[in-house]
Parts: C-alpha cells; sequence; structure tokens
C-alpha cells in the first residue's frame, strides 16, 4: 500500500499528525520564550542555587543553604558578599574548593576520578562477562 492511499482512505490521520507537530512546535517556542523573558538571575537566586550546592563541612550531606551550623551560616554570608562583589558562580565555588577540596561541593562534576570510579567496574564488569563467553565457547569446543 502506497503513503498516498494509505492517507487517502483516512485523511484523518495526516491531518491529526500536522495538528500533533504544530501543537509540539508551539509548545517548545512558549517554553524558549518563557525562558528569555525571565531573564538572568538575580543575586538572590544566584545566592540560593550556589548555597544549596556547597556542603557544610560540619554536617553530613547537607548543603549550607539547609545548614544551621555556625560555619554554614558564615560561609552563606561569604556567598553572599562575594555576590556582591560580581564574583562569578565559578569563582566562587572554586574559592570554597581551595579551602575545603572538591568535597565542599554536593555535585562535584565531571573529574577524571568520577569518571574511573564510573568507568572501573563497568570494564571489570564487562570483561568478565566476556571472559564467561569466552569460557563457555571453549567448552563447546571440547
Amino acid at each position: 500500500m502506497t503513503r498516498q492511499s494509505a492517507a487517502g482512505s483516512r485523511p484523518w490521520a495526516d491531518r491529526t499528525g500536522r495538528i500533533l507537530s504544530a501543537a509540539v512546535t508551539v509548545l517548545l517556542a512558549l517554553i524558549v520564550i518563557g525562558g528569555l523573558i525571565d531573564g538572568p538571575p538575580d543575586d538572590g537566586d544566584r545566592i540560593e542555587t550556589l548555597t544549596a550546592v556547597i556542603k557544610c563541612p560540619q554536617c553530613r550531606g547537607e548543603s549550607i543553604k539547609e545548614s544551621s551550623a555556625v560555619t554554614a551560616r558564615t560561609m552563606r554570608q561569604i556567598v553572599a558578599e562575594q555576590v556582591a562583589d560580581g564574583r562569578s558562580d565559578d569563582e566562587i565555588l572554586d574559592y570554597f574548593r581551595g579551602l575545603y577540596g572538591d568535597q565542599a561541593i554536593l555535585d562535584p562534576g565531571l573529574s577524571a576520578t568520577t569518571v574511573a570510579l564510573w568507568a572501573v567496574p563497568a570494564l571489570v564488569l564487562a570483561g568478565g562477562i566476556g571472559t564467561l563467553i569466552w569460557l563457555s565457547k571453549e567448552r563447546a569446543r571440547q
């Protein structure tokens, strides 16, 4: 059956596809426009975002935003001062990395260490599976 005969027997299918495509396009355009209208984050948004990703050195897995420790309050104040001074997010995060190391950031991002931590187990698993397949083929030959 050709495309033309299929569309001819079901004209609603072609029309529905066009309407659906138009609706998705309009929705995506509205999302993009909404993001552009919102504009860049203000200082308060930046402070909130930064304090949510910087780890409290006295707490277990808690950000300085969530922590009530004195150290966390001091660190929040430092973040606010650095934002007010015009430093970028990366500069502020690097400042805390310099003081406390990579563990100061709750989501440290991609580094050679994190890649190795994820890749090595996967490679060992793949090697084990490969070895099992090779051994089963060797036994089948015998």
